[in-house]
């Protein structure tokens, strides 16, 4: 076997369980990569080329057994924003002992915060209320600084940005919506949802990560310390269009929704999600409508810029309706 064929690589992916880790898995085991899927208990099936292994960032010695060996470590596990740093660190720790080089860190769009108006890379980082932004922003200062010591010139980090990533698996952008939808607890909001929708479908996650892994294992020259990207797919719908072209995936009208009824359903959110922890068939439309925050998000005007993706090769390619056409839905409960 040829000295540069990824097999001679191995490659971790934290979270390997997760939603965008267990694509991932499958599309570098599928690129010939020697894959550890790094999981805190058992994983579920593997594909062909890939090792279940232990990696409960909690835990520093199980994780510098994890990623010993590595060329590469993909971060794609997911944890609460209370737990998301110090576990970084410890991912982080455990990279320098082990002197492996290369990390691909999953960030978010969250760390743009409530900007509108078009957003590239070279903005500074804003937050997003509720923590999780601002915990991803502290983790991408950790990475950043891992990547640039002075006394490690071999290493390489790049940063992933992903926007809505929706498909198979995806719990809130695919699979609630669609509940949401079937009990017409959703609709067509208007003014309130015709901000741009910053779609990027799951299976171009795996294949550009398997990509970019390749160029980082095998010619890691060709990249600076640090690179960051934003990851929006090719169509950036607005809400209302993405939620009227999941409906009609699941062969569901989409209704206008917006008013008093909106606002009566809000007011009647709290007990109607107490009443669904019960299992009480009790203001079942208003313990799914959407919040205040997400219409916040529904309404906002901002774009991802991906000038710097699509040089790089790496720009996502799946359409809307290409991507809701291979995407499965778990049956409401």
């Amino acid at each position: 076997m040829s000295a540069s064929s990824p097999r001679d690589r191995a490659v971790l992916v934290t979270g390997a369980a997760g939603f965008i880790g267990q694509v991932v898995t499958r599309d570098l085991a599928a690129a010939g990569f020697a894959v550890r899927a790094g999981t805190r208990r058992n994983a579920a099936p593997l594909p062909e080329g890939a090792v279940a292994m232990r990696c409960d960032l909690a835990d520093p010695a199980a994780t510098r057994a994890a990623v010993a060996g590595t060329s590469v470590v993909v971060h794609a596990a997911y944890g609460d924003s209370a737990s998301m740093v110090a576990e970084c660190r410890v991912l982080l720790a455990a990279m320098s002992a082990a002197k492996v080089p290369c990390l691909i860190y999953f960030s978010s769009i969250a760390v743009y915060g409530e900007r509108t108006g078009v957003v590239d890379e070279t903005m500074p980082a804003a937050g997003a209320p509720g923590g999780y932004g601002d915990a991803k922003i502290a983790c991408e200062a950790f990475v950043r600084a891992w990547a640039q010591d002075p006394a490690a010139p071999e290493r390489r980090v790049l940063i992933l940005r992903p926007g809505i990533v929706y498909g198979t698996g995806s719990v809130f952008w695919t699979d609630k919506l669609a509940e949401r939808i079937r009990a017409r607890a959703w609709g067509h909001f208007g003014p309130s949802g015709a901000g741009p929708a910053a779609l990027v479908h799951v299976d171009d996650i795996g294949e550009l990560v398997a990509t970019a892994a390749r160029w980082l294992a095998l010619v890691p020259s060709e990249w600076p310390p640090v690179t960051a990207l934003n990851v929006v797919g090719p169509e950036t719908p607005s809400w209302n269009d993405y939620f009227a072209a999941l409906a009609k995936r699941i062969g569901v009208p989409l209704r206008p929704l917006g008013g008093v009824r909106l606002s009566l359903r809000q007011a009647l959110a709290v007990p109607g999600k107490v009443a669904r922890k019960l299992r009480l068939p009790l203001f079942r439309r208003a313990a799914l409508a959407p919040t205040r925050p997400e219409m916040a998000i529904f309404a906002r005007d901002v774009r991802y810029d991906t000038t710097a993706i699509r040089a790089r090769g790496l720009a996502p390619r799946t359409g809307l309706a290409e991507g809701l056409a291979r995407t499965t839905f778990k049956p409401t409960r």
